[in-house]
């Protein structure tokens, strides 16, 4: 197959060329809409969907609990039974512009996908929605019709008439609409009482963003943790330069940026914060160093900044080096030059579960550092944020996400080792050392795959591998393995939130336990902050980030 082939993609949000299951939508990110269990139930055609105020026993009430049934079933774990949505990743729809505004552009939305940047109530959200146009006209008129008539809305209804003809191309010719009066007219507290608590699946329920308790924070004895830098947005990958500035790159904001911070006097706090944003398109989380030259991993691309520390207060236009497909979905790029000097890049899968037919999702691509010479290094790699090559052995080591959706306690996420190229991990057909997907494990056996070098617990999301080569620490670390784990988002009872020790003789895992923590509070089953990316430093400390506390971390042996 040409690279070309391999690199072509629906715009995103776009799902039609995939070979992705029905059921896949019940990812969060998938499940706006659904109509897999109307289908199983054999439900027919629902009339035109009704006004505002249905009145029970008619046809408009038929189509407003029809609507309500595909929303309480597949929308609810992501938006919420009240629709307040979860902040900065699920957009709530209680009284929000993007649902009380045009149903042109609503229903645009759900026939073709969102993958524009959005601010509600001032959080980002972006790629927020997949293209679900197999949906029939009257399914996507009732579901909007709940939606725009429930949590507070106030909004008219949306008819199966609209939905053709924004299905056909055409448009509604909408009059602007004046918000001015809009006023909840949902009694929430009786709503809450029907519908049960709230789900909580992210941090911040108790702990407010950007937030400290450093003195919650264990580390073992003769190590201290300090802040190097504070009051980020988002700060995730770290690198650094040869004069010393680390890059940090970020997402989410409302602009596409990355930092670079110096400390000029020596002293392990950050002295200047200078953000790079030229050039910068589309959530720039992955920062690589190749001698002088700063590489960022963009959602779609990657670019250069050549000489970058000598253009520090005025960086020119980067270099476009590569690019990859423009899926948000997993699409998040973090990057890094392997002992071969080639630059190592992830390509998510676009979903929870699916089979996909483009060979380059689920996998980890490798190229030559001016783009050429592209391949894909390893296949059945769901979602990799972290992973390293053996100080060694140069064996590539790597960790990944394990799919949702079953359990709290499967599948589990992964610690993988790639000492060659072509290997085949098993997602989407096999989890873990042996545990089958439900949807597509008939098509696969486990033993076909590659298996894991180490089992993680379910959901603690492993976003750094680091081998810790330094001599600051006490020899027993040196070239053992230090894993950020950024937390489980769908968990009953919070796990990860911590930065772990994987204890390793020759390549066998014989040991795994907490190196630092302290950032997840058990009694409130909420966390104050999310470790993501390890940098180790020339003096042998190393700095940790977090993108929920806005901070890097220095974490350094004092004996």
């Amino acid at each position: 197959m040409q690279q070309r082939n391999l690199l072509s993609s629906a715009k995103p949000g776009r799902r039609g060329a995939r070979l992705e299951r029905i059921s896949a939508p019940r990812d969060c990110r998938y499940a706006a809409v659904c109509w897999l269990a109307l289908t199983l139930a054999g439900c027919s055609p629902a009339p035109d969907p009704p006004g505002r105020q249905p009145t029970a026993g008619n046809g408009a009430a038929a189509g407003f609990a029809r609507g309500e049934a595909v929303y309480r079933a597949h929308c609810a774990v992501c938006h919420q039974p009240d629709g307040r949505g979860v902040a900065a990743v699920h957009p709530p729809l209680n009284q929000t512009a993007w649902v009380l505004g045009s149903k042109e552009r609503l229903i645009d939305i759900v026939l073709n996908g969102l993958s524009e940047r959005i601010v509600v109530h001032g959080e980002v959200y972006e790629g927020v929605m997949p293209a679900l146009p197999y949906l029939s006209d009257s399914e996507v008129a009732a579901v909007l019709t709940y939606i725009r008539n429930s949590f507070g809305n106030r909004a008219s209804a949306v008819s199966t008439a609209e939905v053709k003809t924004v299905r056909a191309g055409k448009s509604l010719n909408e009059s602007a609409v004046d918000f001015a009066d809009v006023r909840p007219v949902t009694d929430y507290a009786a709503r809450r009482k029907l519908q049960g608590p709230r789900v909580q699946s992210r941090v911040g329920n108790v702990f407010q963003k950007g937030q400290l308790y450093m003195d919650t924070l264990r580390v073992p004895a003769g190590f201290s943790i300090r802040v190097f830098a504070s009051g980020l947005e988002n700060p995730r990958s770290l690198a650094l330069g040869d004069r010393g500035t680390v890059f940090v790159g970020t997402r989410r904001n409302k602009t596409d940026f990355i930092y670079a911070i110096r400390d000029e006097d020596g002293d392990w706090r950050a002295d200047t914060v200078n953000k790079i944003s030229r050039g910068l398109k589309w959530r720039p989380m992955g920062v690589a160093m190749r001698g002088s030259d700063l590489y960022v991993g963009e959602i779609d691309r990657i670019v250069k900044f050549a000489n970058i520390e000598q253009h520090l207060p005025d960086p020119p236009e980067p270099v476009l080096v590569f690019t990859y497909p423009p899926e948000p979905k997993h699409g998040d790029k973090y990057i890094r030059f392997g002992p071969d000097d080639k630059l190592y890049v992830p390509v998510g899968a676009p979903c929870n579960s699916c089979l996909e037919e483009n060979p380059i999702f689920s996998s980890i691509t490798r190229i030559n550092p001016d783009g050429s010479g592209f391949e894909i290094f390893a296949h059945g790699v769901r979602n990799s944020r972290g992973y390293d090559w053996h100080p060694l052995t140069r064996e590539l080591w790597l960790s990944d996400h394990g799919r949702d959706l079953m359990g709290d306690d499967m599948p589990p996420c992964e610690i993988n080792l790639a000492p060659a190229a072509g290997m085949h991990f098993g997602f989407p057909f096999c989890h873990g050392r042996d545990i089958a997907d439900p949807e597509f494990g008939s098509q696969r056996r486990c033993n076909e795959f590659t298996p894991t070098v180490f089992d993680l617990p379910a959901h603690v999301a492993p976003v750094s591998l680091k081998f810790y080569t330094g001599s600051q620490f006490p020899p027993q670390y040196r070239n053992q393995i230090l894993l950020a784990e950024h937390g489980s988002w769908n968990r009953t009872r919070k796990v990860g939130y911590r930065l772990s020790l994987l204890q390793l003789e020759g390549n066998r895992v014989v040991g795994y336990r907490a190196f630092v923590d302290g950032w997840l509070d058990e009694e409130k089953n909420d966390a104050w902050g999310r470790p993501a990316d390890i940098l180790q430093m020339p003096d042998g400390s190393v700095l940790l980030s977090d993108d929920y506390a806005g901070v890097i971390y220095r974490i350094a042996y004092e004996g």
